[in-house]
């Protein structure tokens, strides 16, 4: 049953860590609900998607920290929230019925965003420095998300700088990839101390796939390219995988 999942993970996963690198994210959502679709068990399926998205966000954050667009106030102050409440979330049981319920309202909206992702990188912004408690507000959020379900919050940090103009979209590129990298550290541990098990012998061939293709990625989105119509097109795929889940449990 493994191989047989891996055969059909390991070119979708690279597709998604090269598409999802290239603008600083880690990629959970997608890994998440490709892993539902799949039927893998529902304890194990934030373990594998949190242990990607910190190889393919490590990545991100390294290529876009040297392209200059990284804001060390912003990215601590979200840190600072979003660390210990990917940590505790990790931590809080939840049955397979909520955690699909959960999960495809967060995919619902992950894929809206990317779905509508040109609209919010497009033109130049007039940014201005964001608030304290506004950063803290959505580390709490973003990382709690995390730590329940494997999604990274990345892919909903991003679009929140860019509306409320608080970074422009490579600089929102880097602070995602930081708090996908952070939350995913947090998150991992908080299900370690419960004792969730990492299914190494299906985490270890996907970790070696996105981790060529997302470096690949983060390289091209920090210095030659912006894949927004690609990446829509994956919003739309996760926006038809979040209705199939919702309309399972409800």
């Amino acid at each position: 049953m493994e191989s047989e999942i891996l055969w059909i993970l390991a070119p979708v996963f690279a597709v998604i860590a090269f598409v999802y690198g290239s603008v600083g994210l880690g990629g959970g959502s997608a890994y998440v609900a490709m892993m539902a679709l799949l039927g893998l068990d529902h304890t194990q399926i934030p373990m594998v998607a949190l242990g990607l998205n910190l190889v393919v966000a490590s990545g991100g954050f390294v290529q876009f920290a040297r392209g200059g667009h990284f804001q060390v106030r912003s990215f601590f102050i979200l840190a600072t929230a979003s660390a210990p409440a990917a940590y505790l979330a990790a931590q809080v049981p939840i049955g397979r019925t909520g955690f699909q319920l959960l999960l495809g309202i967060l995919l619902l909206v992950a894929g809206l965003r990317m779905a509508f992702s040109r609209w919010l990188q497009s033109g130049e912004i007039t940014t201005r420095r964001p608030s304290w408690w506004m950063l803290l507000g959505f580390g709490g959020v973003l990382g709690a998300a995390a730590g329940l379900t494997g999604i990274g919050g990345g892919v909903y940090l991003a679009p929140l700088l860019l509306l409320t103009r608080s970074a422009r979209p490579k600089t929102a590129a880097a602070l995602a990839s930081g708090m996908v990298l952070v939350n995913s550290v947090s998150g991992l541990a908080g299900r370690v101390v419960v004792g969730t098990v990492m299914p190494w012998a299906v985490f270890l061939p996907l970790a070696l796939v996105v981790l060529i293709a997302g470096q690949a990625g983060a390289y091209g989105g920090a210095h030659r390219f912006k894949p927004a119509t690609v990446q829509a097109t994956f919003g739309i795929l996760v926006v038809l995988v979040s209705v199939r889940l919702l309309t399972g449990v409800l």
